[in-house]
């Protein structure tokens, strides 16, 4: 496997969503003023984009908070020039005053968007922009809650894009106004279709070329032109199919194979447009006997689901945040992740793009624990909304390959208003927009509302949150016998672990208690791998989570975090269950002692369990060697004794090895260092 940050520094010298010569794009990330409330503040405190309001684990404030910018518009940009603002996006609604003056808003707090601001500037002079967003729970924007973090602001940046009066268009929901649609792939030949919007002045001819590149030729493999004429209403479309003779597959991380396109415009009068995009080629399906296909042939799924927060931050995501996220993700040798929470940011897809991970990518429509745990108003408002941020995601998401699935609601219950109807609608606009995509759900009931989507997944967590572990397998089995007409999944599972916790791996454990043993959540995980390899019927599985993540009104340690995530909310510290995967799916040599941080004991009699991909491996106990053993299953255990005091535990095989020190106490001893701690009192 490639090297992540090879990978990364390659897409960035290679492709950029925005790469154009008659344009200017102008980063407005510095220099804001924010405060609570709407309007202007004259406490207002500095800030900078991108930035979450509350950026910690939990909700401190639902409502209206204000950002302002002054910006100073030269002169000579009156003549010819339009400008445009976009929104990275902003949670979960924002209205934009330029100079005091309406000049658009938007409704959704997970895509970007983007507002021609040309008519609101005095050019010459200082202008304010203003920007009112408002994170609270509202009934005609999804979702209507959640039981994950509302966070508020704007966490994903803004820019200024400044254009000439004919370009391509930047208004086409949040896009650059390319978008690449694959209509038929063979071995011969990948039909696709480039459809391409454009703004400018009415009646004027636009010249356009469409160059397609294959990577590292300084020549294009292919090359077409076309003329198009702008309208009355001063915007005109054109749809330019060409064809990539013996195509090569975008082909998951074996090999995440991306051509480039190249759109290019000029007018009569010589001034250029050029926006520069990522192609990759792939089928994907999914079979009853061979699970989820990726061109043609089965793909194991290895997911993981993302949420798209960290500590301290909220929402408000760096790009190097995101490099880190992924580079973690590869390097447990994940190949799949499920993004919930809306659309996420633009980059991550480009690094999954160039990276091969497979993307399940969720449509915000979801059931949380507010409004009596319904996911669903029948109101045209409602509809509304969830249509129109369905229509942005598609149009944003469709030209990155990774993203083979939809996820058009998710954990919608029936009750109250009956969502069915409405679900089909979402649905069938999905498949009508993007055929080569699969639509999925989760789903926590039964009955006719799983079988909308092309897929259906399940969200399980016997020996979590009810049950024993090993139900699943009852489950599994009852689910195989009676609803194979099913495409099934399980689209989430997963249990809580705290690195501050250490004790017993007790089946009591739950997701309602304040214990969350660090040690349970590694057996947890190890059981469940080895049980969904007994089940090779279901087309996918995903663990929640990658990452801790804000969570409030959930959990009951105060903390404001759901700790199911296989590593910190911080990303400092990998758990002992995310070795657990690394073991089974990663191909990176490594050695992991689990419980390293429980380190004391009582008594001298102490299991030592060793995760690693390698085929053997040997302990030493203070210098001396306890035998090596073959692991099963990434997996091996030792019986140790323990001297009194301090013991080295190390633990090799070839150049790679771990090791960590524990301290042994009798148990009299342990007894009165406990009650000296207790009562302040030593006894020597």
């Amino acid at each position: 496997m490639r090297s992540v940050n090879h990978i990364i520094l390659t897409l960035l010298a290679s492709f950029s969503i925005l790469s154009v010569s008659a344009r200017e794009v102008i980063d407005l990330n510095g220099g804001w003023r924010f405060s609570y409330g709407a309007g202007f503040d004259r406490k207002m405190s500095d800030v900078t984009l991108p930035h979450s309001w509350n950026g910690g684990g939990g909700i401190s404030y639902f409502g209206i908070g204000s950002y302002l910018k002054e910006i100073t518009v030269p002169q000579e940009w009156a003549h010819n020039k339009r400008i445009y603002l976009r929104v990275g996006a902003a949670s979960n609604t924002a209205v934009l005053l330029v100079n005091g003056r309406y000049a658009g808003e938007h409704r959704g707090g997970f895509s970007p968007f983007t507002i021609d601001i040309t008519p609101y500037i005095n050019f010459g002079v200082s202008n304010s922009i203003l920007i009112m967003v408002d994170n609270a729970s509202q009934t005609d924007v999804i979702p209507l809650s959640s039981d994950r973090s509302f966070y508020g602001g704007l966490y994903r940046g803004c820019r200024l894009i400044v254009t000439d009066a004919d370009h391509i268009s930047v208004l086409d929901d949040g896009t650059d106004g390319v978008r690449l649609a694959v209509r038929d792939i063979t071995d011969s030949e990948a039909m696709v279709d480039a459809r391409i919007m454009f703004e400018g002045t009415p009646g004027a001819d636009l010249n356009v070329t469409l160059d397609l590149y294959a990577p590292s030729d300084s020549a294009p493999i292919h090359t077409s032109s076309a003329t198009v004429r702008i309208g009355d209403d001063g915007m005109a479309e054109l749809t330019m199919p060409f064809t990539v003779e013996n195509p090569v597959m975008w082909n998951g991380i074996e090999n995440p194979f991306l051509y480039e396109a190249v759109v290019t415009m000029n007018n009569n009068g010589g001034a250029f447009d050029s926006v520069r995009l990522p192609l990759g080629l792939r089928t994907v399906g999914a079979d009853r006997d061979g699970g989820f296909m990726l061109n043609g042939r089965p793909y194991e799924l290895r997911g993981v689901i993302l949420h798209q927060d960290r500590s301290g931050k909220g929402a408000a995501l760096s790009r190097r945040d995101i490099e880190e996220d992924v580079s973690m993700i590869l390097g447990m040798g994940a190949n799949a992740v499920r993004l919930t929470d809306g659309t996420h940011d633009e980059y991550f897809y480009d690094l999954c793009d160039a990276n091969g991970i497979v993307v399940w990518s969720d449509l915000p429509l979801n059931a949380g624990e507010g409004r009596g745990g319904k996911g669903f108003i029948d109101s045209y408002a409602f509809k509304d909304n969830a249509t129109r941020q369905l229509e942005e995601m598609i149009s944003q998401l469709e030209r990155h390959p990774s993203v083979v699935m939809l996820g058009i609601f998710s954990n919608i219950r029936s009750v109250g208003d009956n969502p069915q109807g409405f679900l089909r609608e979402l649905n069938d606009y999905a498949k009508e927009q993007l055929p080569d995509r699969l639509t999925v759900c989760s789903s926590i009931e039964d009955g006719s509302i799983n079988t909308i989507t092309d897929l259906v997944s399940w969200a399980q967590y016997f020996g979590w949150e009810s049950g024993d572990v090993d139900d699943y397998l009852k489950w599994a089995d009852q689910f195989k016998k009676g609803w194979r007409d099913l495409m099934p999944g399980v689209g989430e599972y997963g249990a809580g672990g705290d690195i501050t916790v250490q004790g017993s791996t007790s089946t009591a454990v739950r997701a309602s208690s304040e214990y969350h043993p660090e040690s349970y959540q590694a057996w947890f995980h190890e059981r469940y791998a080895d049980m969904i390899d007994e089940t090779p019927y279901f087309w996918g599985t995903f663990i929640n989570s990658m990452f801790d993540y804000g969570r409030p009104r959930y959990t009951t340690d105060g903390k404001d975090i759901c700790d199911m995530g296989l590593v910190t909310f911080d990303r400092h510290v990998p758990k002992d269950a995310y070795y657990v995967y690394k073991a089974l799916w990663s191909d990176e040599p490594f050695v992991h002692i689990a419980e390293k941080r429980n380190d004391k004991t009582t008594g001298f009699n102490r299991k030592v369990k060793v995760y690693t991909n390698l085929d053997s491996v040997e302990l030493t106990v203070n210098g001396k060697s306890v035998g090596s053993l073959k692991p099963v299953r990434g997996r091996a255990v030792w019986d140790v004794t323990l001297q009194p005091g301090v013991n080295t535990i190390a633990v090799a095989s070839g150049a790679y090895g771990d090791e960590v020190t524990v301290e042994a106490f009798s148990d009299v001893l342990h007894k009165e260092l406990s009650s000296a701690k207790a009562t302040g009192k030593a006894k020597k």
